[in-house]
C-alpha cells in the first residue's frame, strides 16, 4: 500500500471520492478532515495511484499505544476491487491484527472478504450491520472552509422551540463525562479520552435548560458521523432531539461540513427521526467489525 502525504494528491482522492457516495463516506469524512488540520493524526493509505482501487484510512503509529483501545485504534475501507481485500487486509503492514480494532466502511460483501483477512489469525470478530443514512447534499463540501473554531456560531443559526426555556448551544470538553455516561457504547476511562478529544476538535450540539445543562445532544466523530446521541429520559417524546438535530444539521450545512449518521435496524424511534430532519436511507449500509486477538481476551 502507499501513503499519500502531499495535499495536492489528498484533496485530488477526496474529489473522487465523491464520486462513489454513499458507500465511501466513511474514508471520505476522514480523508475532509485530514485536509482540513488532520486533528486525530490520521493517514491515507492507497492500493495504486492515481488509479486506486482501495482506500484505507488509520490512525498514525503514535497513535495507536494502546493495545486495547477500540475507539481509537479504527480503520474505515473503502474498495472498488473486493477481490483483492483478503490479501490487502490479512498484512500486518496494513492492519495491525496484534491489537484490539475496529474496521468500518458502508459496502455490502465486505463481511465476506474481512472474515476471509482474519481467518488464519487468531480473532474474535463481532460484526454489525445497521442503515446509514445521508442527507442529498452529503458530498457538497468545500476543504477551504474554516476550522470547526472558525464556523458560524449558534448566534446565527435559527432555531425554533416549543419552549423558550431551551437553547441551543454548542458542546465543548466539559460535557465529556455527560456524554459518556449516557453512551450505550461508552460508560469507560477509554471512551471519555475519546469523547474528550472528539469535542476538543469537532462540533458537538446540544440544547440546553435554563441552568444551562445539557438535556439533549449529538457530536462527530472523525470520520464526520454524528455519533452518541442522547436525550434525558425526563425530555423525551417530546419532539426536543428533531429540534436539536435540525438545528444541528443547519448549523453544518451552513459551514459547508458534510455528515451522515446510522440506525441500529430495530431503533424504530431513531428511523423516524432521521427521515424527519431530512436523511434519507442508503441501501449501501453501515458495517463495523471488532475484532479482538485471542490473547487480549
Amino acid at each position: 500500500m502507499i501513503r499519500l502525504q502531499e495535499i495536492k494528491m489528498l484533496q485530488t482522492l477526496h474529489q473522487s471520492l465523491s464520486q462513489s457516495i454513499p458507500q465511501a463516506m466513511k474514508v471520505y469524512g476522514s480523508i475532509f478532515n485530514i485536509i482540513r488540520g488532520n486533528p486525530f493524526n490520521l493517514e491515507v493509505l492507497v492500493d495504486s495511484w492515481p488509479d486506486y482501487q482501495t482506500v484505507i484510512t488509520r490512525p498514525q503509529k503514535q497513535e495507536m499505544m494502546d493495545d486495547k483501545d477500540y475507539y481509537i485504534n479504527s480503520y474505515h475501507i473503502f474498495s472498488k476491487d473486493f477481490e483483492k481485500l483478503p490479501e490487502i487486509l490479512g498484512s500486518n503492514s496494513v492492519i495491525n491484527w496484534k491489537q484490539s480494532l475496529t474496521i468500518q466502511g458502508c459496502q455490502n460483501g465486505l463481511n465476506e472478504k474481512i472474515r476471509d483477512a482474519v481467518a488464519s489469525k487468531a480473532i474474535q470478530m463481532d460484526y454489525s450491520k445497521r442503515f446509514l443514512y445521508i442527507t442529498n447534499n452529503a458530498m457538497k463540501s468545500n476543504i477551504s472552509k474554516a476550522s470547526k473554531h472558525e464556523a458560524s456560531t449558534t448566534e446565527n443559526v435559527k432555531f425554533r422551540s416549543t419552549n423558550d426555556n431551551f437553547k441551543p448551544s454548542l458542546l465543548d470538553i466539559s460535557h465529556a463525562e455527560l456524554v459518556n455516561n449516557n453512551w450505550k457504547f461508552g460508560q469507560n476511562e477509554r471512551s471519555l479520552r475519546y469523547i474528550q478529544r472528539c469535542l476538543q476538535n469537532f462540533p458537538g450540539f446540544c440544547l440546553v435548560d435554563p441552568e444551562g445543562k445539557p438535556i439533549s445532544w449529538i457530536l462527530m466523530e472523525q470520520t464526520n458521523e454524528w455519533r452518541m446521541g442522547y436525550t434525558l429520559p425526563e425530555y423525551q417524546n417530546r419532539g426536543i432531539a428533531k429540534q436539536m438535530m435540525s438545528a444541528f444539521m443547519q448549523y453544518l450545512q451552513k459551514s459547508d461540513i458534510p455528515f451522515f449518521t446510522h440506525v441500529e435496524e430495530m431503533n424504530e424511534y431513531a428511523h423516524k427521526l432521521a427521515k424527519a430532519i431530512g436523511f434519507h436511507f442508503a441501501d449501501c449500509g453501515w458495517h463495523e467489525w471488532k475484532c479482538t486477538p485471542a490473547e487480549l481476551l
